[in-house]
């Protein structure tokens, strides 16, 4: 149950992740799933809490990556989850948007596209140089390589060549990111 000013994660964003995990959804992974509130026989909620959207984001990279380290795994799973988001009806919208807009732009307006998302995500972001840009993201710091790649994969869609994402500081709960090209 999701109340008023609760921060949130929309349906929408829940479903990319369903799409991301496509193929490995029967078994262990779909009971731990209900387990945290995400039961995959009911029609999905509108909105889920941020605490159930982080549990989910734990367990999914978990069952996709399980060999990998967890910064290695919330990346892979970052990729996963932006190409599956762009393959629905809410991302294939935003990827044409951001096919205009460019790398730059695309950056610059970067708290708008992670509100399609959530309600709770805010980015300050500092552009260093023509391509040289720091991001700081609120509540990036829980999951830092996840969001990371959000925003590497998600600029990469411009055609922007050359780009590079690092993860410069994980101050919980938020983050901070480099990305130049």
């Amino acid at each position: 149950m999701v109340r008023p000013l609760e921060k949130v994660v929309f349906g929408h964003t829940v479903e990319g992740l369903l799409v991301a995990l496509d193929g490995h959804l029967e078994g262990p992974l779909r009971g731990r799933l209900k387990e945290v509130g995400l039961d995959l026989d009911r029609k999905l909620e509108p909105a889920y809490p941020k605490d159930q959207w982080h549990q989910m984001l734990i367990i999914a990279a978990e069952a996709l990556f399980p060999t990998l380290s967890v910064a290695q795994a919330h990346w892979h799973l970052g990729q996963r989850f932006i190409t599956a988001y762009f393959a629905g009806r809410m991302g294939r919208a935003l990827q044409g948007v951001l096919k205009l807009l460019g790398p730059a732009r695309t950056l610059e307006r970067t708290t708008r596209n992670l509100a399609y998302g959530s309600n709770f995500l805010q980015v300050d972001v500092e552009r260093l140089g023509a391509t040289d840009y720091r991001l700081k993201v609120s509540e990036g710091g829980r999951h830092p390589e996840f969001i990371g790649a959000l925003c590497h994969f998600g600029t990469l869609t411009t055609g922007v060549k050359g780009l590079t994402t690092v993860v410069e500081a994980r101050e919980e709960p938020s983050a901070t990111y480099r990305m130049r090209w």
